[in-house]
């Protein structure tokens, strides 16, 4: 037969409404019904022919009708039509599923979304924004295979955060501040000194200054007990170093070399003549191996 209009759905299977029926024995008021409602107006009920009202005649928990009243004894009296009841399933076309699709305006979707393929934005001025303008943390998470990483925003500081984990503010190791200052909490800063004055001789050799304090060291990356840096990554560093020489200088002392004792070797800070007296600060920049 010709018809007009959509084709008819040829896929899905549609259903008959279905009804539950019960005997009243004037005493019991709860009844099991056979698919269980999303709400009293999501079924019709009826005793002795009399439609019941949903908003206060009965309420439903799942499968389980219960009255406010007892209905009275009688065989078949009571009976339920589901109005609301699910009566087919849409599946999502295949090419839904399988092949590339284009969304075209703006879409609202509340849940996750989960993608196992790249997402490409176009047009003129493409923007992905995180967040609502809520006072709550933003972040995008690199779920990696050995260490996760983030970017977010620390709304509570209204920090920019690039940090280790996945967890925003656990381990930060960039942070921008609203008026575009960068800290770098992790970045390797030692301040190291002698707590005691040290006697030196002029034999020739190498002699130890036991810096044996510290006032920083961020990253535990100096030792205090053989007085060695050991550098966390391989690059350039900034060396300071300040000095006072007092005492009688022997005579034949004609030159004095101070190193950086570090895990790759020693690296030479000053070089030059000393006397009595003389307080001395040398900075460089050297490059230490991890």
């Amino acid at each position: 037969m010709a018809y007009v209009g959509t084709p008819i759905d040829t896929t899905n299977t549609f259903q008959s409404l279905t009804g539950d029926r019960f005997d009243g024995d004037g005493s019991e008021t709860a009844f099991t019904l056979s698919t269980a409602p999303a709400s009293t107006l999501d079924i019709e009920v009826f005793v002795g022919n009399v439609r019941q009202d949903p908003n206060s005649a009965y309420t439903v928990s799942g499968t389980t009708l219960t009255f406010t009243g007892a209905p009275p004894s009688g065989t078949n009296n009571i009976y339920v039509v589901h109005q609301a009841k699910s009566v087919g399933t849409i599946d999502v076309p295949s090419s839904y599923k399988s092949e590339a699709q284009t969304i075209s305006g703006a879409r609202t979707h509340t849940g996750a979304i989960t993608a196992n393929a790249g997402i490409t934005m176009g047009g003129t001025t493409p923007t992905l924004t995180i967040g609502d303008a809520g006072a709550e943390d933003a972040k995008i998470v690199f779920d990696g295979n050995a260490q996760d990483y983030h970017i977010g925003l620390d709304d509570s500081a209204d920090d920019l955060v690039i940090g280790k984990g996945s967890a925003l503010g656990t381990t930060a190791n960039i942070v921008i501040d609203e008026n575009g200052h960068v800290t770098k909490p992790l970045q390797t800063y030692v301040y190291a000194y002698a707590s005691a004055d040290q006697t030196l001789t002029a034999n020739d050799a190498d002699e130890t200054i036991q810096l044996n304090k510290e006032l920083f060291d961020l990253n535990a990356d100096f030792n205090i007990s053989n007085y060695t840096f050991t550098a966390p990554v391989s690059g350039i560093y900034a060396v300071t170093v300040n000095f006072y020489i007092s005492g009688d200088l022997n005579s034949n002392i004609t030159d004095q070399f101070f190193y950086l004792n570090a895990s790759n070797g020693k690296e030479v800070l000053s070089v030059g003549q000393f006397h009595s007296e003389q307080v001395s600060t040398s900075s460089a920049f050297r490059h230490f191996q991890s």
